[in-house]
């Protein structure tokens, strides 16, 4: 029964296009690897070979769709080069010990951080308190909570707050003036998929694509990072890298679940830092809990001089 119901999950995976429930079992693939091996190592033992085959078909299946975690990686960079630490949180508006996140803020030593979630009057004072460590914040009337906030400590020479369809979750972008070099960074946070409400399932998958037409064009360095609300692995997250040239960050450096931070068998990807153009990416890790339901991730990229 129990590769009965993997085997139904994997063909759900794979055909996660044709219908929003079906999405939401393809974020799962480590578990199932996991889960088609110990029960692979069962049916051995049991000498049921047909089952014990159809497992191992499952765990490969699955396992070639996060190969890329541990055998990708985009391009390498001088050590000289020009450096950037990116730091990406979903802080949770309700986070019951905001004081976590000024914590982890001041020990990531992130040269741009990405805010996401802290809206309303409690974040004030710790936005402030955030605040006296970078110069450079956006949007205007971050002050007072924002869905999206940015901080820098290099130039904000522009800055705009795009709203995509539906006329939620809006995105932030930033041109930011690195020496010789202009970064753009752009915060997002889309809307999360729900099977009792395919509506937002559909409204997160316009939002990505919106995103994707945003930067197909662009052509200097970009980093794109927040809370996507889905993994590497969705059909509509590989349209989204597939069709604005992005990369993940994460490829090449193993697997960094972010959610939900209080269960960490079901823990998967869905925080993810993007890069775009010459930026190459030394190192991304999984930082502290910051007592959201989230874990931050933190990014160490080059700017590659062409």
């Amino acid at each position: 029964m129990a590769a009965a119901a993997l085997t139904l999950a994997t063909v759900f995976a794979l055909f996660a296009r044709l219908w929003s429930t079906f999405d939401l079992f393809s974020h799962f693939r480590l578990q199932y690897v996991i889960l088609a091996a110990a029960l692979c190592l069962g049916a051995l033992a049991l000498r049921a070979w047909p089952i014990a085959a159809v497992l191992a078909v499952i765990e490969l299946v699955h396992g070639w769709a996060i190969k890329d975690l541990w055998l990708g990686g985009s391009a390498a960079a001088a050590s000289e080069a020009p450096s950037l630490r990116v730091a990406s949180a979903n802080v949770l508006d309700s986070n019951p010990e905001p004081q976590k996140l000024l914590d982890f803020v001041r020990a990531s030593d992130a040269d741009v951080l990405v805010l996401v979630e802290a809206q309303g009057g409690r974040w004030r004072d710790m936005l402030a308190a955030i605040a006296a460590d970078y110069p450079h914040r956006a949007p205007e009337g971050w002050q007072n909570g924002a869905p999206v906030i940015l901080f820098s400590r290099h130039p904000v020479v522009r800055e705009s707050v795009i709203v995509p369809p539906g006329g939620r979750r809006p995105y932030l972008a930033a041109d930011l003036a690195l020496g010789e070099h202009t970064l753009t960074v752009v915060g997002a946070h889309a809307s999360a998929p729900s099977p009792k409400r395919p509506s937002e399932t559909r409204r997160r998958n316009l939002q990505l694509g919106y995103l994707a037409n945003l930067v197909e064009d662009a052509r200097g360095p970009m980093v794109i990072a927040g809370d996507f609300n889905t993994t590497p692995w969705s059909p509509f997250f590989r349209e989204l890298v597939t069709t604005a040239g992005l990369r993940n960050a994460a490829d090449g450096h193993g697997y960094i679940g972010t959610w939900p931070s209080w269960f960490w068998p079901a823990q998967i990807p869905i925080d993810h830092v993007l890069v775009k153009g010459p930026v190459a990416v030394a190192n991304i890790r999984r930082g502290p809990s910051t007592g959201s339901d989230h874990y931050p991730v933190v990014a160490d990229l080059r700017l590659i001089d062409r």
